[in-house]
Formats: structure tokens, C-alpha cells, sequence
């Protein structure tokens, strides 16, 4: 026996998107027998609960659609906190074998007794391990339909290979991991039956759990239909709609969903048209402004980025200046860009170290010129040229601060300059690139979005105002036949708009925008900064190594005069009073070695540090990369806004199908008024795909 599609309208008949909510929600909850499941405006009734009581591990419910009589046996998927939760564990493991678990064996005989009692059983459906159980009964009773979400495999030797399982249909989350990963490994063809992929979830791995049940329950089970994006309070705070029967598209005038091909055709008449207004003035629109409201949120993101601005470009800086200032442990970069900074407290404090040294010189140099006169004629006296060596270092010195101020220079325009560049990236036509761009092109989504629904509601308005008027033409034909009246004029229906959408050229890169705007501002920040700073960085280290020499020359020439020698034959005096002159012009040289080697240690402390800085100076660069790629875009609200983005898509896509099946059923008829219809219909669906590219460009990294 085979399944017969009922093309006929009955909004009471259980829809594939009722049996989803079943699967991937309730059956989860564990319903008492007799009690009632709201389901989409329909009530089912627990006929029978079989929870916790198969030591396979099978656990299922059969319901009954109150209105339509109909019964449907639904299978839990994995349920490792059950009573029999290991048997579930190891029942997933053993779909991956060849042979037939015995939970899948008690599924089917849970049919056979549920057949027994209430007789046939229209319909199976489950979640994942119950999508499996689900597809096992499908294959084994041809009469019974499955209908499953994101259903695990069947083991190899369950399903026969090329087989089409026509009773088979399963609904695939776009981002669920199981069957993503059953394709990756070969095994999508395990799962019998046709696939039909829906738009549902989040592609998150905050989504892995309920991206694959579909629905999310909270801690005590109860039922959450969206998940929250976003901390409260700040902008772009909103949640996302998750429920996977939401995203089951099917006829608004049949219930039948709209994958694998055309529908079956519709009788348009007053009703159905009527019910094509309504759809397009409840659900249609509902959809649209849900998406819009995604959108919305998107928008307030990138406001509120732009408005801190500021505050962005300032922490790059501090950054920055904080890296730099620690490249050098002795804090010689600290302050750099202000003149009580280190680096100019130590140039400083070497003119004063100059001042002691010459003083202290100039003392040794009169010491050594005024010996005692009776040692006149036994020394031979020694002076330093003090001049021609504190004036060669003083040049020196005087030439190392001012390119130190070009060195500061340099970093004060790479601070208020070229860290700003980092946000441009080369081009010129916005102060702030990622940002920027992704103003401009919502501009054109929010705009176009606008174009969209205006149209969707003026679309909705004439069909509803063909319907009235192809019911007052009806009547006033049949009075005018049975009275012999003439025709009544109908009243006047709205005129088309032509909507026209413009293309944005932004964001052609989709989401690499902000990555490949990254990688381009850092190498041109690398290299712009690099290429000025390095070179003066190497031409301070050539400014200290001239002082460091003449500081040594000036060692050398004091350690030259500290000892003085007698000649000839002096008298007991004499040699008394060298004794004491020559401690004395010893205690000078010390006075004056001292703060010269001081001075030689700090300069020498100076080239280390200048040598650190161009050795470490690409890696304070690299480190900058996570505080820039924050700066260009908060990374959190760049997610939020992909993963908004790909909610409002998804919405679309459905749209778009459901569209696709409103333009066949408004073509080729005979009456104008329809024929208009259809092409109104028409350019709804092809505006909807401008926007859906739009809007998947900032779904799409």
C-alpha cells in the first residue's frame, strides 16, 4: 500500500511542519497520556506515552489530530538522561554497523501494537536517533509516511541501496552537524527517502545543540523559541527565532510543502484568493518584518560602532604607546613623546654629567699644571685638552637630541597619523573602512528592504481587492441574468508601483571585509612606521656609539695623567711633597673617572636600548593585531551581525520559495486581472532575490 497525497484543502490535516514540532520539540517533553499538545492552532491527544519503559531504549508517543482524526506515532531522538540512556549511547553507535539494533526492531513493533489499537497510522516522524527509528518503520511499512528532522542514518543493511523511499521525506537544518558530518564521511546516502535542506538556526556553535533538535529547551525543559544575540542594554541586543517548523515552507492553500518540484495546481476561485490575501497580509508579512527587525538590529550594531570612533582609534594608540614605552626594560621609550620623558631625562642628565666631568677636569688639569716648586725639576707635568674633548662631546651630544626630537616626531605622527591610517587602509573614500562600508551598504539593504515589503503589501491589497471584485462580478452577472439588470461596475483596484531596487556596490568581499582590511593595514602599517622609525632608530645608535668612543678617549687621557713620575735625584723633601701631590692628582682623576664612566654606562644603556627596539619593533607590531582587528570592528558585534544576517537570509530563501509556488499558481489563466496578478507576483520574487544577495553578503564570511 502506498501513500496518496491529499491535494485537496483541509487546514485541519497534520502538515509536515506540525510532525517537526512533534519530533524536535514535544515528544522531548515526555506528555502524559490523555493530555493535550498545542501544535501550530491544532490539538493533539496523547493516546499513548512510552516513556522509559523498552529496555532498548525506544521511546515514543502515539497522538491523535482532534480535528482531522488523524494518529501519529512520534520517536524520541538520544535521551542519555533517561532511564535507559546508555542503551540510546549505544544504539547511535551501532547505526554505524551493518546490522539492525533492537531499538530500531522494538520501533517498528511499537507500530504493529499502535496499528493494533487505533488502526492505521497516517504518519512517524522523529529528531535525530527518533528520525533513524522513524525512517526504519518508513522502510519497513511502505503505507506509513515518515516525516523526520535531521535524522541519524540507519544502519548499512536497513536500507536498500538505490531504493527510493517515496513515504521517506526529512526536513535538513542548514547548519546541523550530524548530517553534515554523515555526508563528510559518506554515509548521507544511509539516510533513506528525499532530503530537503530548511533554513533554521544559527551558524554558531552556540547552535550545535538546538541547530539539531530544532528547538531549544531551557534547564526544567520548558520551551524557549529564540535564542538571545547580544548583552542587554547594548546595541544590537535582540533575539533570533530558532523553531525548525517555522522554517518548513509549505502552500498557503494546501498545507503540502513546497520542495522537489511544482505543487499541485489550485482552483483559483474567490476563497483562494481570499486565502492568498490573507496569507500575504498575516504570515508573509510577519515573515518579512521579522527579518527586517534583524536587519534592524544589524544597523544599531554598526551605529554604534561608528559613534565610538573615538574612542576605537584612542585604544589603538594608548596601545601602542604602551608597547612601545615597554620595549626597552629599563623604560628608556617611557614618556617618549613628552619632554619629561626618560629618554630626554637621560639626555639631560648627560649634560649634566658633562658639566661634573669638565668641572671635575678642569680641577685635575690645575692640580697637574701647579706641582710644588722644588719638584719642578724631577716631574714632567701633563694636562688634559679639556676643551677639544668636552666640546667633541658635546657635539656629540647636541647632535644625538636632536635627532632624538626627530625620532619623537616621528612617533607623535605615527601615533595621531598613521594609526588613523590603519582604518582607511589606502583608500580614501571613508575615515573609517569596515565600518564605513558596512554603513553604506545597509543604507541600500534598509531602502531596497523598504521597497520589498511595500510592494509585498500593495501585492497583498490587489489580490484582496480581486477577490472582492471577482465576487461582486459574480453576484451582479447572476442578478443581471435572473432580473434582466445590467452588470454593477466593480470598484476601483490599486495600481502597481515599479519598485526598483539598487544594487549596492559595497561589500563585494562580504565578511572578508574586515579580515582582508586587517591584513592589508597591518603590512602598511608594519612598513609605513617601520620604514621611518627604523632608519632614525639606527642613525641614534650611530650618534651614541660616537659619544660612547669619545667617552672612552676621555677614560683613556685621564687614566693618562694619574700617575706621575720622578727623575733624577730629589731630595727628602722633595719626595715627601710628590708623595702628597701625587695622591692628590690621583683623588682628581678619581673625581673625574668616576661620573666619565657613569657617563659611558648610561650611553652604552642607550644603544642596548636602540638596538631592542629594532630588533623587537615588527613583533610590537604583530602583537597590535588583535587590539586593531577589535578597533576596525568589535568583534562581537561583527559575529552578531553575520549571525543576524544569516537569520533575515534564511528568511528569504523561504520566501522565495513560497513565491516561487504564488507565481505558478497566478500563470497562465485566461482572466487579465490574474494575469496581472502574476507578474506583480513576479517582480515581488525577483526584487526578493536582489535583496536576499544583499542581505547574504553580510551573512557571508
Amino acid at each position: 500500500m502506498t501513500v496518496e497525497i491529499n491535494t485537496e484543502i483541509n487546514s485541519n490535516n497534520t502538515t509536515d511542519a506540525d510532525l517537526v514540532e512533534l519530533a524536535g520539540l514535544h515528544v522531548y517533553l515526555e506528555p502524559k497520556y490523555e493530555s493535550s499538545i498545542e501544535v501550530n492552532g491544532k490539538t493533539f491527544k496523547v493516546m499513548n506515552d512510552n516513556f522509559n519503559k523498552e529496555k532498548s531504549g525506544m521511546d515514543a508517543m502515539t497522538v491523535q489530530n482532534v480535528a482531522s482524526g488523524e494518529y501519529h506515532v512520534v520517536y524520541m531522538g538520544t535521551n542519555a538522561h533517561g532511564k535507559y540512556g546508555m542503551a540510546d549511547l549505544i544504539t547511535d553507535i551501532q547505526l554505524l554497523t551493518e546490522a539492525t539494533p533492537q531499538q530500531l526492531k522494538d520501533a517498528d513493533r511499537y507500530l504493529a501494537d499502535m496499528e493494533k489499537e487505533f488502526g492505521e497510522i497516517t504518519s512517524v516522524g522523529g529528531n535525530s536517533l527518533g528520525g533513524a527509528l522513524a525512517n526504519y518503520v518508513g522502510v519497513q511499512n511502505s503505507h506509513v509516511r515518515s516525516v523526520t528532522l535531521n535524522p541519524a542514518m540507519l544502519p548499512a543493511g536497513a536500507v536498500e541501496a538505490g531504493k527510493e523511499y517515496h513515504n521517506i521525506t526529512n526536513y535538513i537544518s542548514e547548519y546541523d552537524v550530524l548530517n553534515l558530518s554523515q555526508r563528510a564521511i559518506g554515509m548521507g546516502d544511509q539516510v533513506p527517502g528525499v532530503q530537503h535542506t530548511i533554513y533554521n538556526g544559527i551558524p554558531s556553535k552556540d547552535g550545535f545543540g538546538f541547530n539539531h533538535t530544532g528547538y531549544i529547551r531551557d534547564e526544567n525543559g520548558k520551551h524557549v523559541p529564540y535564542v538571545t544575540i547580544g548583552t542587554e542594554g547594548e546595541p544590537g541586543y535582540g533575539v533570533i527565532n530558532v523553531d525548525a517548523h517555522s522554517h518548513v515552507v509549505s502552500s498557503i492553500w494546501t498545507g503540502h510543502p513546497l520542495y522537489g518540484g511544482r505543487s499541485e495546481r489550485i482552483d483559483l476561485n474567490v476563497d483562494t484568493i481570499r486565502m492568498l490575501s490573507d496569507a500575504i497580509d498575516t504570515s508573509v508579512l510577519e515573515r518579512l518584518d521579522l527579518a527586517q527587525t534583524y536587519i534592524g538590529h544589524s544597523v544599531d550594531i554598526i551605529a554604534h560602532e561608528s559613534d565610538s570612533y573615538n574612542d576605537r582609534l584612542n585604544t589603538i594608540r594608548e596601545v601602542y604607546q604602551g608597547s612601545l614605552e615597554s620595549i626597552v626594560e629599563d623604560g628608556l621609550f617611557t614618556g617618549i613623546r613628552f619632554a619629561n620623558g626618560v629618554f630626554k631625562q637621560i639626555l639631560q642628565g648627560l649634560h649634566l654629567l658633562l658639566n661634573t666631568i669638565e668641572t671635575a677636569c678642569s680641577s685635575l688639569n690645575s692640580a697637574l699644571a701647579s706641582p710644588p716648586m722644588v719638584l719642578m725639576d724631577f716631574i714632567i707635568k701633563k694636562t688634559i685638552d679639556v676643551d677639544a674633548i668636552f666640546a667633541e662631546l658635546r657635539n656629540h651630544l647636541y647632535n644625538l637630541e636632536e635627532t632624538v626630537d626627530e625620532f619623537i616626531l616621528a612617533v607623535e605622527d605615527t601615533l595621531l597619523n598613521k594609526i588613523e591610517d590603519v582604518f582607511k587602509a589606502g583608500q580614501e573614500k571613508f575615515h573609517d573602512a569596515v565600518v564605513g562600508e558596512l554603513e553604506s551598504h545597509f543604507q541600500y539593504v534598509q531602502q531596497n528592504y523598504q521597497h520589498m515589503t511595500t510592494q509585498v503589501d500593495e501585492f497583498g491589497t490587489q489580490v484582496d481587492q480581486v477577490a472582492v471584485a471577482f465576487e461582486k462580478i459574480d453576484k451582479s452577472v447572476a442578478s443581471a441574468i435572473s432580473h434582466h439588470s445590467g452588470v454593477t461596475d466593480v470598484d476601483t483596484i490599486q495600481s502597481s508601483t515599479d519598485f526598483e531596487m539598487e544594487d549596492s556596490p559595497y561589500l563585494l568581499n562580504y565578511m572578508k571585509l574586515k579580515s582582508l582590511h586587517l591584513d592589508k593595514s597591518m603590512e602598511e602599517f608594519k612598513l609605513g612606521t617601520a620604514s621611518v622609525l627604523i632608519p632614525i632608530a639606527l642613525n641614534l645608535i650611530s650618534k651614541v656609539a660616537l659619544i660612547e668612543t669619545s667617552g672612552k678617549v676621555a677614560v683613556g687621557l685621564v687614566n693618562g695623567v694619574k700617575n706621575v713620575h720622578l727623575y733624577g735625584s730629589p731630595g727628602g723633601l722633595a719626595l715627601s711633597l710628590f708623595t702628597d701631590y701625587d695622591d692628590k692628582v690621583k683623588e682628581k682623576v678619581d673625581l673625574a673617572l668616576k661620573p666619565l664612566e657613569e657617563m659611558n654606562e648610561t650611553v652604552e644603556g642607550v644603544r642596548r636600548g636602540l638596538q631592542k627596539f629594532i630588533t623587537h619593533y615588527p613583533f610590537i607590531v604583530d602583537n597590535l593585531r588583535p587590539y586593531i582587528d577589535s578597533a576596525l570592528f568589535n568583534n562581537s558585534g561583527y559575529y552578531n551581525i553575520h549571525i543576524y544576517n544569516s537569520a533575515a537570509t534564511s528568511i528569504l530563501k523561504d520566501m522565495q520559495l513560497l513565491f516561487d509556488d504564488i507565481v505558478y499558481q497566478l500563470s497562465d489563466h485566461e482572466a487579465d486581472a490574474i494575469t496581472v496578478l502574476h507578474d506583480v507576483s513576479s517582480s515581488v520574487k525577483t526584487n526578493m532575490g536582489i535583496l536576499k544577495e544583499q542581505i547574504e553578503r553580510a551573512a557571508t564570511w
